[in-house]
This record gives C-alpha cells, sequence and structure tokens, in this order.
C-alpha cells in the first residue's frame, strides 16, 4: 500500500486523507466486473485518483473446478491472437500450466496513489512541485486557492501501458550513429524561462484538443498539446530489430508508440476481459423427453450424443431437496414428486441414443450448441411465465388473454421463467486504448491491443487463505451462481417463413422445423464471437434475429425489475431460437425478474415491441447498422459476443447492416412478417 504523504512529500487535505487510505471494500459484483487491477479511480469523495492494485480473495477453487473456466480462457486468447491482437507473455499456459492460476472469489483490493501532476480547479496552474512544509496546507501557488487536485488525464497505449501527467514526458530521439529511435524524457518547461513554475493550461474545457499549456512569466505557448511515447513498445521494437529510422519515416514505430490522452474514468483508459461460461454437469432437474430435445438429440452424430453424467442417485437427492423447500407450492411438488418417479422407474433417461441422426454432418461450433441447449432443457429449473403469473395471483384472465396475444404476436413460442441459470462469471485481465484486438492511430491500421493479466498474488493474500503455494499465481476473479432470467424462443415455423421472405429457401422439407434451419446454417469455424458474422448469409440472419431479440428483452427488463443496464446479461441458445436475459448482478436471486413476470408480463412485452427498439439517433441510426449504444448495444460485460450481429432491422424492417448505407437493401422485419411468406 503506498503512502502518499512520503511519496509526494504532501501534507495537506490530499496527503492527510491518502494516509489513511485501506484496501477497498466492496460488493462481489464491483470487484468482479469493476473494481479490478491497474484501473483508475476516484478515492472516495474524490480528493485523489488511485490505482488498483493487489487482489484478495476470500475462497479458492479448487483444482479440477477450474478445468471449464481455463479451457475457456485458452479459446479466448486463441480467437484474440487470430484477430490481430496480442496476449502478455505473463500468462502462463492455461490448459498446461493450471496450478499457475488461483480463481476464486474477490473480497477487497488495494490501491495505490496515482502519481501524476497537481492543477489548479481555479487558475489551471500546474504543479509539479511537490515539496512542502510541514502541517502546511496545500494552495495553489499562484492564486493561493485550495482547489487543487491531480491532473485528471492519463496517456494510455494498446499494450496497456498508462503514463500520467508530469514534469517529465516519455518521448523518443534519433540515434546519431544508428539512426535507431532511442527512449527519451522531455520536461514540459518554458523554453525562454527554462522553468515549470509559472505555467498553467487556460481555459476549463475536458477536450484534449484544447489543452495547451502557456507560460504565465512569458507568455508564451510552451505546448500546443500532450504527447507521449511508449517506452515498454519501443525496447520491445529495438528487441525485435524494428526501431530503425526506415520504419520510423513510413509513420509506422512513430503510430505504433503513440500514446492517446484520456480523462482517467473514461473507458478508453481500461477494458475488462470478462466470459461467462453455462455449467453442463449438473443433476437432471426436468425430463428430456419433450420434441424439442429429441429434436436436438437426434440432430447430434450418435457416437457424440449427451448422456446423463450423474447417477440417477445423485439427481433423486437434489430433487428431493427441493421437494422440501416446495412445501407451500403444491403444484410444484407434484411435478417433483412425478419426475421423482420417472427418474426411478428409468422412464426420462432420455431419447434413445440408437436413433439415426437427422443431418448427415454438424459443425463443432453447432455441436456445442445443441449440447448447451440440452443441458438448459434438462438441468435448469423452468417454468412458464404467465402460469407463475396466475399462481401468484398477479394476473387475471384478461391480463392472461393479453399477455397470450402479444406472445403470439411477437412471435415468442416459449416465454419461460428460469428460477437457476448456473452460470460463471469471471474477469481474467485487461485491455487499454481499446476492447478489439486491433485499433488504428495516426492512419495506421491494425495495431495490435494486448491482454494484460493482473498482478501476481501476494504473500498476505496466500497467508490469509492459508495456502504459501499460491505466492506468485495469477489471480482470476470469479463467481459461480444460480441466477433467475427469463427465456424466449421464436416459433420455428415462423422464423422459417421469415427467413423465406428475405430470399432463404431452406432444403429438407420431411425435417422438423428446428432441424431445417440448423442445416442451413454455415460453420462458424470457431468464431465463437461471430466477429465476422457478416459474411454468412443465413447465419447472420437466425443469429442477428435471436441476438437482437435478446438485446431488446435485456433493455425492457431494466425497467420493470429494477435491475441495471450493467447487471443484465444475456446467453444465446441458438439451436433453440432462444434465449435468456438474466440478472447477473449477485449470485443469489434478488427476486426482479420474478416481480417482473408477477406483475408486469403484459408491460414488458409491449415494451420490448415497442418502445425497446426506438433509438434517439434515428434515423441515421436506422439507416446505417440500427444498433447503437443509444438503442440495442448493451454494456461489453453484458453481451457474450460484444454486441456483433445486432440490427432492429431484424425484427421491424430496414437496411441491410452488412452493406453500405448507400445500397438499398432492405430486410423484411420478423415482427413485419406476422408470420406468413406472401
Amino acid at each position: 500500500m503506498a503512502n502518499f504523504k512520503s511519496n509526494n512529500e504532501i501534507d495537506g487535505e490530499i496527503g492527510q486523507t491518502i494516509e489513511r487510505l485501506p484496501s477497498m471494500q466492496r460488493g462481489v459484483s464491483q470487484l468482479l466486473f469493476n473494481y479490478l487491477p491497474y484501473r483508475t479511480v476516484d478515492w472516495e469523495d474524490g480528493l485523489a485518483i488511485v490505482q488498483l492494485a493487489n487482489i484478495r480473495f476470500s475462497a479458492v477453487w479448487e483444482e479440477e473446478r477450474k478445468t471449464t473456466l481455463l479451457k475457456e480462457i485458452d479459446q479466448h486468447f486463441d480467437r484474440w491472437r487470430a484477430r490481430g491482437g496480442t496476449v502478455d507473455t505473463v500468462f502462463p499456459l492455461p490448459l498446461r500450466e493450471p496450478e499457475r492460476y488461483t480463481v476464486g472469489a474477490p473480497d477487497s483490493i488495494d490501491a495505490t496513489v496515482l502519481q501524476a501532476a497537481l492543477i489548479c480547479q481555479r487558475c489551471g496552474q500546474l504543479i509539479f512541485d511537490k515539496k512542502f512544509q510541514k502541517g502546511e496546507s496545500l494552495r495553489c501557488p499562484h492564486c493561493q486557492s485550495p482547489r487543487v487536485h491531480q491532473f485528471p488525464f492519463v496517456f494510455v497505449h494498446g499494450c496497456g501501458e498508462l503514463y500520467t501527467v508530469q514534469e517529465w514526458m516519455p518521448a523518443t530521439k534519433k540515434n546519431a550513429d544508428s539512426g535507431a529511435l532511442d527512449a527519451t524524457h522531455h520536461p514540459i518547461r518554458c523554453e525562454q524561462c527554462k522553468k515549470s513554475t509559472d505555467l498553467y493550461v487556460p481555459g476549463r474545457s475536458d477536450r484534449v484538443k484544447d489543452m495547451k499549456v502557456l507560460c504565465r512569466k512569458c507568455n508564451a505557448e510552451v505546448l500546443d498539446r500532450f504527447t507521449a511515447r511508449c517506452h515498454r513498445c519501443l525496447k520491445q521494437f529495438k528487441k525485435d530489430g524494428t526501431g530503425a529510422l526506415a520504419d520510423e519515416s513510413t509513420g509506422t514505430v512513430v503510430s505504433k508508440l503513440a500514446m492517446r490522452l484520456a480523462r482517467y474514468s473514461a473507458s478508453d483508459t481500461y477494458y475488462p476481459q470478462t466470459l461467462s461460461v453455462l455449467r453442463l454437469d449438473r443433476p437432471r432437474l426436468n425430463s428430456t423427453d419433450d420434441r424439442i430435445s429429441t429434436t436436438l438429440y437426434r440432430i447430434l452424430p450418435q457416437s457424440r450424443r449427451p448422456d446423463a453424467n450423474v447417477s440417477p442417485a445423485d439427481t433423486i437427492r437434489v430433487l428431493s431437496d427441493r421437494l422440501k423447500a416446495a412445501q407451500s407450492d403444491p403444484a410444484e411438488q407434484s411435478r417433483l414428486l412425478q419426475l421423482i418417479a420417472e427418474i426411478a422407474s428409468g422412464k426420462s433417461s432420455g431419447p434413445s441414443l440408437t436413433e439415426p441422426s437427422l443431418l448427415q454432418s454438424v459443425s463443432a461450433d453447432l455441436e456445442k450448441a445443441i449440447k448447451e441447449s440440452l443441458a438448459f432443457r434438462a438441468t435448469v429449473s423452468t417454468m412458464p411465465a404467465a402460469e407463475k403469473a396466475r399462481r401468484e395471483g398477479g394476473t387475471s384472465e384478461a391480463l392472461a388473454q393479453d399477455v397470450q396475444r402479444r406472445q403470439a404476436s411477437l412471435g415468442v413460442d416459449e416465454l419461460l421463467y428460469v428460477e437457476d441459470l448456473p452460470i460463471i462469471s469471471a474477469t481474467y485481465g485487461y485491455t487499454r486504448r481499446h476492447f478489439e484486438p486491433t485499433y488504428e492511430e495516426l492512419g495506421a491500421q491494425r495495431l495490435p491491443v494486448q491482454i494484460r493479466a493482473f498482478p501476481p498474488l501476494q504473500k498476505g493474500a496466500a497467508q490469509r487463505l492459508s495456502k504459501a503455494e499460491l505466492v506468485g499465481t495469477i489471480p482470476i476473479p470469479a463467481r459461480e451462481g444460480e441466477h433467475e432470467g427469463l427465456f424466449l424462443s421464436l416459433n420455428p415455423d415462423r422464423v422459417i417463413a421469415w427467413l423465406a421472405l428475405n430470399g432463404v429457401q431452406l432444403p429438407s422439407l420431411q425435417l422438423p422445423p428446428i432441424a431445417r434451419i440448423l442445416a442451413a446454417l454455415e460453420p462458424a469455424d470457431g468464431d465463437r464471437y461471430y466477429d465476422s458474422i457478416w459474411q454468412l448469409p443465413v447465419l447472420r440472419l437466425v443469429f442477428g434475429l435471436i441476438h437482437s431479440l435478446s438485446h431488446a428483452a435485456m433493455r425492457a427488463i431494466t425497467r420493470y425489475a429494477g435491475i441495471d443496464r450493467t447487471s443484465v446479461a444475456e446467453y444465446i441458445f441458438l439451436p433453440l431460437l432462444g434465449c435468456v436475459v438474466y440478472d447477473n448482478s449477485s449470485s443469489f436471486k434478488l427476486g426482479g425478474i420474478a416481480t417482473l413476470v408477477r406483475d408486469h408480463l403484459a408491460a414488458f412485452l409491449q415494451n420490448m415491441e415497442e418502445e425497446a427498439i426506438e433509438c434517439l439517433y434515428d434515423p441515421e441510426c436506422a439507416d446505417h447498422k440500427g444498433a447503437c449504444h443509444g438503442c440495442i448495444h448493451s454494456p461489453e460485460i453484458s453481451c457474450r459476443v460484444f454486441n456483433h450481429g445486432l440490427s432492429r432491422a431484424f425484427l421491424i424492417g430496414g437496411h441491410a447492416p452488412w452493406v453500405d448505407v448507400s445500397a438499398n437493401n432492405r430486410i423484411n422485419g420478423f415482427w413485419e412478417s406476422n408470420g406468413s411468406a406472401e
């Protein structure tokens, strides 16, 4: 923990506050998604800027429990590199060295003061000299105002480096002998008086282009803009032999080293790299002998069909525990008793594994999606939303009919209340400058963004867990919980009719509707985040429709469930033509979605159809992609595929998002078609 007073020799209000700086205690969700290592945030009441540092865990996972999560992280790394990004070499190989990772529930995080120049909020005076007398109140040396704060802008680079504005700034110079670039530091100093004591930033604009530095004494312009160069990358370029002057003349090295000035709290300075994984190995809670599950089983090759990986005894034990908890719900008790009897007699073992496959071949990504869908159908407790509302007395007969009418109008086949969606959420690193693998700078294209690792676990954190062997391991804050949500799926026949309206004629008329749709989908070739979705003619329509429906539901759910947009997440089940939108704010159920189902189900459906697909940037948004932060885009931590494949045009019709605005390509909206191809 840094001591601000000893580091900066400041007493006064800021120093006295930081001298008492403890570890930050926050909720698990905040420590999992927001208060993360190397992020810069306000210290409590804004008196100082701190950078978060070492994380501490309340508990850690056993080695065997980490396997699924580390496999997912390894796939994230492969995808990142394939798209032009880089991964910090500090990261161990997730699958080969799992013991070098520590996964667990975060408890607190240390913070250190961000070392930066000070600025007077009244006159704009820059203060680099921090040597004040003991007990002296911190005041501006020019106007004596006590409104002195740290300069709130920092430099960030795609490699993950962050520099603050100080008297000496990182720069480069040409080596006279070799012609290569060398690292150096340039002072922010007046060239006429050779001093830094009378510098100020005029005006109060937060726009970077307006931030000039002037000298009061000489009335001269010292800087027309702040600049910095990344020394970490320059060192790597020199090691690789790419720092020659010839490269500099083309702008390549300069572009790669250029850092961006941004406010310390802006998104440019920190993007957490998060993921959500559905747990697939739970005991069965439902019978899988329904029509949809049978079809999905038969799509898979016989040798790769999932069988029950939990014994019937374990399943009956779980169901018995739920039976005890459902004493006040006779209907649920009856359902559970019937299911226990079916499992005991062997009647709910699922479709026969010897039935012939419906499709000749299934891609790897579709196979995984089908297995996730089957696990959802078999292991997650669900109930028709209208039935739950009726049981809890939240709907009249007239209101139930209104819900049914609106559901049919939207083409929603199933609308289920989800009680216990098993999701693992984790944050495994961070990036700066951009959340995508590449970015642009000074005309240069596809500059790499690096995923950086969190600081290794410290001795104190390991001792707290009584696990000395964890010292030096890479921490991954994670949470596994059962979340409540809403499952929405689309009517397969209506989707087929909609595809026909948009020029897609499906083969294999003899197959069940869902099998016909899945048979026509192009393989994503491991592109789990659908970065290239617009190049796949059928998949972009089917996935785009479901994904856009999911985001419209997420937007509507925040209004009626009392959940913030950053606390609503999604899970897409493409083989089910559906999605689950769920409350991701904690590992236990807060009841907001249950309240929505009981009291606001009809209003939710109406809002999803009307208000949730409006955009304050129309008509410009509708004429381009049909999706932006003003309508159905969601925060990065909420969308599993980073807002790819979205457009309101899939729902309400409009310009095709995969072509230029000048092209006259239009999509017939799913809600326009009303289920009939004319």
